[in-house]
């Protein structure tokens, strides 16, 4: 209270018709316990008034008010913005998208470092880092052993991401999955989700001509292996985009030096690109990091290959998605056809590398890796999304690019509205972690609802 006194004194504030009672004699204490006349006192005092006559009270007080009136529509001036981010900005998939969600959601994010308390809990982030473990250990002990996924049969894969698991599950986080009972059941649980994956993908390779050559291949950081993807904004100003792709499959391209790519992306429930959320930038993860890829100057360093084709993006569902059945019985009968589609692929892939990708591609069911179907003359059946031709795909990474260099600019130009997005009943405030802080009433408050351009992502 003696603060807001002093500061609103300075700015001109009349004093109070009925002045406050005098504080009790036991506030009139300094917190050393010396009287109110001590020279300690009188010191404090003089620094005080110093401070007030050299004007920052008024400044601190201006910033507190504006603080108080920030508004939905706020931003930051472009030279506030370049303060706070430097020439360089550092960042990554999941933060431009919580960018294009909303630019005050970035701002309080990235710009602020503000972050939820982490639990020491099991939850679904954790449980997704278990099992990206689980199968980083899994590609790494087959690399020391000089092997492929497809040396293994499916049963043999199956039983060593058992073990791995099993000797995970003590040691990760400090033993969180054996804090509880409930903690060890979900732990178990993930692991026989991860056998029954590793069995279908194992079962796969026979029809796929890809290897999985590279794990939690980071990209940007200090010590990664890859350096960050760089990306000019103008105007001086730079982006240095960086990340972690969970797994990159090559394949050598029919008679040529080149070779194809496809980036897989684990997921801990199912997901599939959706055109609207990616044309806004709003789901650009997956193509973002082949993108990125694309543009590496020597991929030859970590991928030992000269150049990189890409082929596809792919989300894998790790846990599986099951289909419900009317009766036991048929849920038990299609137990075999239900697996196999629990870990069905979804994305974005080129016809060109479709030969590659499933070479059972001209049976009418193909291997059921992926989801697409072939039109007359071996095109793609546009019932069916995933499938695309490959300017299509090279036009979803140009546009992505510039989806990219279009919010760094945006960045740097200061904005940091509250201006979440809206897509049907979905909203950008859904699941934020910082509704308390942006202050709108989602009833009342008017979003930006996304809606298609003419030219939609593939």
């Amino acid at each position: 209270k003696a603060c807001r006194a002093q500061i609103s004194g300075v700015n001109g504030g009349a004093a109070p018709a009925n002045p406050p009672n005098p504080p009790a004699p036991s506030l009139e204490r300094n917190r050393d316990g010396s009287s109110p006349d001590s020279p300690e006192r009188n010191q404090r005092g003089s620094l005080l008034h110093a401070w007030e006559e050299s004007g920052v009270a008024i400044h601190v007080r201006e910033r507190l008010l504006a603080l108080a009136a920030y508004g939905p529509t706020d931003s930051l001036s472009p030279a506030l913005a370049a303060q706070l981010y430097g020439p360089v900005l550092r960042t990554s998939a999941s933060a431009l998208e919580q960018f294009a969600a909303c630019p005050f959601k970035f701002f309080v994010r990235s710009g602020l470092r503000a972050e939820e308390r982490r639990l020491f809990e099991a939850d679904v982030r954790e449980q997704g880092s278990f099992q990206h473990q689980v199968l980083a250990r899994f590609h790494e002990q087959l690399r020391a052993e000089s092997k492929r996924w497809r040396d293994l049969t499916p049963q043999e894969a199956r039983e060593r991401v058992g073990r791995i698991a099993d000797e995970l599950i003590g040691a990760f986080r400090e033993g969180m999955f054996r804090a509880d009972a409930q903690n060890l059941f979900a732990a178990r649980r993930l692991k026989l989700a991860l056998q029954d994956f590793i069995e279908t993908a194992v079962g796969w390779m026979e029809h796929y001509s890809f290897d999985p050559h590279a794990v939690e291949l980071a990209f940007g950081n200090d010590g990664d292996p890859l350096p960050a993807w760089e990306i000019d904004l103008g105007t001086g100003y730079r982006m240095a985009f960086r990340g972690k792709i969970d797994r990159v499959d090559l394949a050598r391209g029919p008679g040529r030096a080149a070779t194809l790519c496809v980036v897989i992306d684990y997921k801990s429930g199912a997901k599939k690109i959706d055109p609207l959320l990616l044309e806004h930038g709003v789901q650009i993860q997956l193509p973002a990091y082949l993108a990125a890829l694309r543009r590496l100057p020597n991929p030859g360093s970590v991928l030992g290959v000269e150049r990189l084709i890409p082929a596809g993006v792919f989300y894998v569902n790790l846990r599986g998605s099951y289909p419900s059945g009317k009766t036991r019985r048929e849920v038990l009968d299609a137990a075999r056809e239900a697996r196999r589609l629990a870990y069905q692929h979804t994305g974005r892939f080129s016809l060109e590398a479709l030969p590659q990708l499933d070479r059972r591609y001209l049976q009418p069911e193909g291997s059921g890796q992926f989801n697409y179907k072939l039109a007359k003359g071996n095109k793609p059946n546009r019932t069916f999304k995933d499938l695309i031709e490959a300017d299509e795909l090279t036009a979803l990474l140009d546009q992505v690019e510039e989806l990219l260099r279009r919010m760094g600019r945006g960045i740097f130009a200061g904005d940091a509205k509250v201006d979440p997005y809206r897509k049907g009943s979905q909203t950008a405030c859904d699941h934020c972690d910082y509704r308390a802080v942006c202050r709108i009433d989602p009833w009342t408050h008017v979003y930006r609802t996304l809606k298609k351009s003419d030219s939609e992502a593939p």
